[in-house]
């Protein structure tokens, strides 16, 4: 095994990133040789940093990638035409909106467990934030779009923040993108949850019944109180589920590069397509 795509890992990875990725490549070839099963020899066979990238880097080599940014958002019934040229960046750090900062800074007040609220209560004197920037796996970014992908690929979206109990993972997606968007000129937002289908089928995920909730703009309110109801409805058009094997079908169809084989044969050992 080696690391694919590696010619592009420059341009769109950080070296840190890249020297991981090569880690985990050198430690998976080790652990085959020696029939090791442990988790950290493992981290490649489920990595989502990986993942993500052999999923998407394509994109960065095709001329029709508007075109499939169109399709991905059709597999979620998306109406949003993607106008002009689409632009991707891969693990993008979005900072957490001020006036979200400045309402957690009362409402964490109401925090149950009482060390974390002293924690709270230390950042707050020492003028450090109460939440750090948000990690995107993918963003896409069109004339009119721009698109926040989150890949899961066995794990789960987080429940919690250090200072926010009921902090999920995808209404924290959704709340920075908003303040991205509205940093952009007609700009609208889709967040995107990218998973197997059987993990989002089997009902067995939180993004499962966010996704279901989401679809109405009162509950994504519920779950990001500090906004106004008007403000979701003007900058968000979808929050929605995508399923992983169909999204690779579509960015690696009539797909010519040297890497093609080896991208399939890695998809194929984690059953995310058929050979």
């Amino acid at each position: 095994m080696r690391l694919l795509f590696e010619s592009l890992t420059t341009e769109c990875l950080t070296q840190e990133r890249i020297q991981k990725f090569k880690d985990w490549v050198k430690k998976a070839n080790k652990a085959r040789e020696n029939s090791q099963l442990e988790r950290r020899a493992n981290q490649y066979d489920k990595a989502e940093e990986l993942i993500t990238y052999y999923v998407f880097a394509p994109l960065l080599l095709r001329e029709n990638s508007g075109e499939m940014v169109q399709e991905i958002l059709r597999l979620a019934n998306i109406q949003e035409h993607v106008e002009g040229e689409s632009k991707l960046r891969f693990e993008a750090q979005l900072s957490p909106p001020n006036g979200y900062l400045r309402w957690l800074q009362t409402d964490v007040l109401k925090h149950p467990v009482k060390y974390v609220r002293e924690q709270a209560r230390d950042h707050i004197e020492r003028g450090k934030p109460l939440e750090t920037n948000t990690h995107v796996d993918v963003l896409i970014e069109s004339e009119n779009l721009l698109i926040l992908v989150e890949m899961k690929f066995t794990s789960d979206i987080s429940a919690q923040t250090t200072f926010n109990p009921r902090r999920n993972q995808l209404a924290r997606l959704v709340d920075v993108g908003i303040s991205e968007a509205q940093k952009k000129k007609d700009r609208r937002l889709v967040a995107l949850v990218c998973s197997p289908s059987e993990s989002f089928l089997s009902k067995s995920r939180l993004y499962f019944y966010k996704i279901q909730d989401y679809s109405n703009f009162e509950e994504v309110k519920k779950d990001i109180k500090w906004r106004e109801q008007k403000e979701i409805v003007k900058y968000v058009s979808a929050v929605a589920w995508v399923p992983l094997e169909k999204v690779i079908r579509i960015i690696y169809k009539d797909f010519n590069h040297p890497d093609m084989k080896a991208a399939m044969g890695f998809f194929k050992e984690r059953n995310l397509v058929q050979l």
